[in-house]
């Protein structure tokens, strides 16, 4: 197995000469939009001048190259059926990323064919991002640069050396800057969950060639109470602290056209459903219990919404209201009038709220009475607390 900086550069600045020649020729052509709705160049700027600087240098956390994976059934040898893992379908198949390795490494670099995707997660904020790896003009693969915007990871891309938010996909600083990343659906789900859904699914394996605790989380644990991950300690400064919901509460982060819903997993899983009116676009959340995760839908269906419930006896089945016809928990119509249509999924991010609104300042927060655009709330400014080293 490969570390990600085997072979290839480090640090943040690259040679003056390269970085310049990069930007002519990258900036002929116009930013494209952001997840996070479309930004200005002074907007990016901004953000830049957020990061926080850490202890940790370029790569010190090293983000993994086309790792070594395993079975399922060797997995199970040394996972717990709670565990928190990841879940990311790439051309070649599933794969499944055990948060308990990704912790140490918060990025791994994958290559299937002349493509590169890029799977992350950001501890301190809980987002759970997953790319396709062309930054530009580039194919690139991924680092972790040390500094922090907001708590959430910030990454730099090998091609050109320019930082990127891990939440929004979207370049800050260097010579990409507004440019977009390609976001691909990653499911936050249990072991126990992901092998018995994706019994033939690759496993991320246990490095050898880095000496790290895998065994143990620096932050604590998601399967018990009282750490970092439920309490209300925020490592560093955010902008403001939205009292909508605890610091810690995890959401599903989508942004439609520029307007930002965020999803509230536990209201959701409550019901099984919930079919949102707020926002700009009618959005279904469902949870697919194959594997344990919630998909996100837009229900517009032949240019109307849709409104969906579970079939009487079916816990992987959908009946819509306007039709009566029968759907997948995939979203695609299989009987009735509505037969053959097929609903859009939505690629949202996995998220600790507090991240999310300090991003987003006027999400929604959905199932709820959040009206659109959201109405400005209190902030109250959060006291940064010492880090991890």
């Amino acid at each position: 197995m490969q570390s990600a900086a085997q072979g290839q550069p480090t640090g943040r600045p690259l040679a003056k000469l390269v970085l310049a020649c990069l930007a002519a020729l990258l900036f002929l052509t116009a930013p494209g939009p952001a997840i996070a709705g479309p930004r200005t160049d002074d907007d990016l700027k901004q953000l830049a001048n957020q990061l926080l600087e850490t202890k940790v240098k370029p790569d010190a956390i090293p983000a993994l190259y086309r790792p070594e994976y395993t079975t399922t059934i060797s997995a199970a040898l040394s996972l717990e059926d709670p565990e928190p893992v990841f879940v990311v379908r790439l051309p070649d198949g599933p794969r499944i990323y055990p948060q308990r390795i990704m912790v140490w490494h918060e990025a791994v670099n994958e290559v299937v064919g002349e493509a590169t995707y890029c799977i992350t997660y950001s501890p301190l904020t809980g987002v759970v991002a997953a790319y396709k790896g062309q930054a530009g003009r580039f194919m690139t693969t991924f680092g972790v640069d040390g500094r922090l915007l907001y708590n959430n990871t910030v990454l730099f891309d090998r091609a050109s050396g320019s930082l990127w938010s891990q939440m929004l996909g979207i370049s800050i600083d260097g010579p990409l800057r507004g440019k977009v990343l390609q976001r691909i659906p990653a499911w936050w789900t249990t072991w126990g969950a992901a092998r018995t859904a994706l019994p033939d699914a690759q496993v991320l394996a246990t490095p050898t060639a880095v000496r790290r605790s895998y065994g143990k989380d620096p932050y604590g644990s998601y399967l018990l109470p009282g750490n970092y991950y439920d309490d209300e300690r925020i490592m560093h400064p955010v902008p403001a602290l939205d009292r909508r919901m605890k610091p810690k509460t995890r959401i599903l982060g989508v942004d439609m056209q520029g307007q930002q819903v965020a999803i509230d997993i536990a209201a959701v899983r409550k019901d099984g459903i919930a079919n949102i009116e707020q926002g700009p676009v009618p959005l279904l959340a469902v949870v697919d219990r194959r594997m344990d995760i919630i998909r996100v839908y837009d229900r517009m269906v032949w240019g109307k919404p849709a409104t969906f419930s579970f079939k009487k006896g079916s816990a992987n089945r959908l009946v819509d209201a306007e039709s009566g016809s029968e759907w997948t928990i995939d979203g695609k119509a299989e009987a009735g009038p509505m037969k053959g249509a097929v609903l859009n999924e939505v690629v949202a991010v996995d998220a600790m709220w507090f991240a999310w609104s300090a991003f987003h300042p006027a999400t929604i927060v959905a199932p709820g009475t959040d009206a659109w655009p959201a109405p400005p709330k209190p902030q109250v400014t959060v006291p940064g607390l010492a880090p991890f080293q």
